[in-house]
């Protein structure tokens, strides 16, 4: 059975959850009770949990493998409040109230280096997606990279003490994108390669911004929530507010769900609030979690890319249009349903955020983009084919047979390599194929690698059923492309408006003005009339 995808929450303690239903599944606090827990991180196996709290007390890694046991303290007395691990589960990096970014070696539970590039509270602290390098944010504004293969830090760089950093995101998909927001309530997205500012959603928020999070599926969409008690929805690319949303009480933390289609959100009430991106005029599910401000949002690491609906689409054409404020749930309001319309909307097809612009990245990336598709659906279905293969190895020895399980194991397992010989060059063809005839081709190929050497040959029902799993093999890769075709055109057709947007505006910005024209002569002739009187 596979494991439920979990979500910690941190306030007066660290609670974790089914995200499906929202039930909790434990509770603890590995800090000093009276002192609420400031921030956790999973580990990239999701076996343990590392948490800091707000009073800076220490640094707890716990283990989550049965119940919750903390395994490793660190920092005791450093003032750390803020946390988070490497991919490799070998450093952990740390900052908080003496103005320091410490390093830490797991292995060894020693300091491994101290950084001391701030001058104020450090406020955020994070790795890049190679673990090279980490970026920490400061109330006095400054942002810091540093270099762990050279030990070098960058030079400060930031808006100022007027702009303090309270959090910072990288993209997951697009690794140089980094986003920060300020008590200023301003959104900054920094290319973390330059050091250069690439734009500023300056007020966004009428308060403190405390949250940002990128679309684990796509550059194009960023979210920021703040004290004004509004969550922001951003598309990077056109630079544009594509949504406004009003909840009922101020906000502290935003993350994405793993598959990107969905959003939870902390308030200072400590509620959490889920909401669907594609009906994102009210929350799914009001959760109640905790009894103080809900301090950080996570959910555990996810190694697979679930299929994404057009949220860009859902967003901008969505009740309310853009920049407007959707309206929070009633009181009392715990689950809307979304209307049916959006099943229909969330499937037309996978990555349609991923799409590139034929605008900004060129012709060029069509045929790249086309290919790279083809090849992961060529994964996807190899996978589901190993699966599938598993289960006609154990419905055969299930069976009785006239002849020796482990020589029918063996004859199967030369016939899936046939198999791979022969379905994965299909997805290379320029011509289409009919999935009945490859089914069929394929099946007879099963047979008689299995019947080659005098063992007893598959029967009809076997043959059958082999031919089945391969037909929808092919027929699911075949779908899926014309799925992604599909979003293809629809975001080429989207970049196509955008563009014709502009260039009418720059049209009508530049163009000849008929009444300017109009009131330039009228001033010629009273010049002239005044050089003949006068």
């Amino acid at each position: 059975m596979e494991e439920a995808t979990r979500l910690v929450s941190t306030g007066d303690c660290v609670r974790l959850w089914d995200v499906v239903t929202m039930a909790p599944l434990e509770q603890f606090n590995p800090h000093n009770g009276r002192s609420p827990v400031a921030q956790a991180c999973w580990s990239s196996n999701n076996q343990y949990l590392v948490s800091a709290s707000s009073s800076g007390d220490k640094l707890v890694v716990s283990s989550l493998k049965l119940a919750p046991v903390p395994v490793v303290e660190l920092g005791e007395g450093k003032k750390q409040t803020r946390v988070c691990l490497s991919s490799s589960f070998q450093f952990l990096v740390s900052g908080g109230l003496d103005h320091c970014v410490h390093i830490w070696d797991l292995k060894t539970s020693r300091l491994h280096r101290s950084l001391k590039d701030h001058k104020e509270e450090v406020t955020c602290v994070s790795f890049n997606a190679s673990d090279s390098r980490i970026i920490s944010g400061s109330t006095s504004g400054d942002l810091v990279l540093h270099s762990l293969t050279t030990n070098l830090s960058s030079q400060a760089f930031g808006h100022g003490s007027d702009h303090p950093i309270h959090d910072l995101r990288l993209s997951t998909v697009k690794r140089s994108l980094l986003g920060t927001v300020s008590d200023s309530g301003s959104v900054v997205l920094w290319d973390s390669n330059t050091q250069k500012e690439l734009h500023v959603f300056d007020g966004a928020h009428k308060a403190p911004a405390s949250g940002v999070a990128f679309s684990p599926t796509s550059d194009l969409l960023v979210v920021s929530v703040g004290l004004d008690k509004k969550i922001v929805c951003y598309d990077t690319a056109s630079r544009i507010v594509l949504r406004s949303i009003r909840v009922e009480s101020p906000l502290t933390s935003v993350e994405f769900t793993p598959d990107g289609t969905g959003l939870v959100v902390g308030s200072t009430q400590g509620k959490i609030y889920q909401y669907d991106l594609r009906n994102s005029s009210a929350a799914m599910r009001v959760t109640v979690a905790h009894r103080t401000s809900v301090t950080c949002l996570r959910f555990q690491s996810s190694t697979s890319r679930s299929k994404v609906p057009l949220l860009l689409s859902a967003l901008c054409s969505g009740e309310g249009g853009v920049g407007m404020e959707a309206p929070c749930p009633e009181a009392g309001q715990k689950c809307v349903e979304p209307p049916g319309g959006a099943e229909k909307f969330g499937g037309v097809g996978r990555h349609s955020l991923d799409m590139f612009s034929p605008l900004r990245e060129g012709w060029s990336l069509v045929h790249t983009s086309s290919r790279t598709l083809l090849h992961s659906r060529a994964q996807s279905s190899e996978s589901q084919w190993h699966s599938k293969a598993a289960q006609l190895r154990l419905t055969c020895l299930q069976k009785p047979s006239l002849y020796s399980r482990c020589s029918f194991v063996s004859q199967v397992e030369l016939a899936e390599k046939k198999l791979q010989a022969d379905v994965f060059p299909v997805f290379e063809r320029s011509g289409p194929v009919p999935p009945a005839a490859i089914s069929s081709s394929l099946s007879q190929s099963t047979a008689e690698v299995v019947g080659h050497g005098g063992a007893a040959p598959l029967s009809s029902l076997q043959i059958e059923l082999i031919q089945n799993m391969i037909h929808e093999t092919v027929e699911e890769c075949r779908d899926a492309c014309h799925k992604d075709i599909i979003n293809l055109q629809i975001e080429m057709i989207r970049q196509f408006y955008i563009l014709l947007v502009e260039v009418q505006g720059l049209m009508e910005k530049y163009s000849v003005n008929e009444s300017l024209v109009e009131e330039i002569e009228r001033l010629r002739e009273e010049n002239r009339q005044l050089r003949t009187k006068y």
